[in-house]
């Protein structure tokens, strides 16, 4: 009986702790999203603050359902908020990234059209979400957790480009002058980033159709 006890509330105490890691990643999407607006990304320093704190924020994702278990654990009062939390770390740091790109006049398709899917995606999906979760429950999608953390990856690497690409060229070249390094980057680790978007535009695709077309399975998106 102790034991079954001590067993109960060690997994309360996890549970509260996902749900407050669940709260930090929501509460750090707005800090992100001030540095990549307001503080000069894609300044260097700007982009590695953005991407340490983006990259902690999406980790949370992953130790909470370490921690607490799935979201629809009982010992988790709040884990029905985790896919929303994810919705908005993802959609506003993709939000910023386009304002930021579009004020400076560079936007083009190759990042729009993907990062549109995601965010028009994510939006539409959550609506529905919101009416099926009185009446049937989360949906599920056996690719959503892939999904999810494909563009996390992608997100982390495009906020890093600036000075990701400028230390792989520093290290690569062996010139002690950033600033002369900079202007021969290659933009390796953005392509990568964009590559790995328009994947994850593709997952979204596939896993918002799915959830749309068969909206009464059980559990949730990833």
């Amino acid at each position: 009986m102790n034991t079954s006890t001590n067993d109960n509330e060690m997994k309360r105490a996890g549970g509260a702790f996902a749900d407050g890691l669940t709260l930090i990643r929501l509460l750090l999407t707005p800090v992100i999203m001030f540095l990549v607006i307001a503080k000069g990304w894609p300044d260097t320093n700007t982009a590695l603050l953005a991407f340490i704190i983006f990259a902690i924020a999406a980790l949370t994702d992953f130790f909470d359902d370490v921690t607490g278990g799935a979201e629809t654990s009982r010992f988790r009062k709040f884990g029905w908020f985790d896919d929303i939390a994810d919705t908005v770390l993802m959609t506003g740091t993709l939000a910023a990234i386009l304002y930021v790109v579009m004020t400076k006049g560079s936007l083009n398709w190759l990042l729009a059209v993907p990062a549109g899917i995601i965010i028009f995606r994510e939006i539409i999906v959550g609506l529905v979400k919101g009416f099926e979760l009185s009446r049937h429950g989360w949906p599920e999608t056996r690719l959503g957790n892939l999904k999810t953390a494909t563009i996390m990856l992608a997100v982390c690497l495009l906020l890093a480009a600036p000075w990701l690409s400028v230390w792989l060229e520093t290290i690569m070249s062996n010139d002690e002058n950033v600033m002369d390094v900079y202007g021969r980057t290659t933009n390796q680790v953005w392509n990568i980033g964009l590559g790995l978007l328009w994947f994850g535009a593709l997952l979204s695709l596939l896993t918002g159709l799915s959830l749309l077309t068969q909206k009464n399975l059980p559990a949730n998106d990833g």
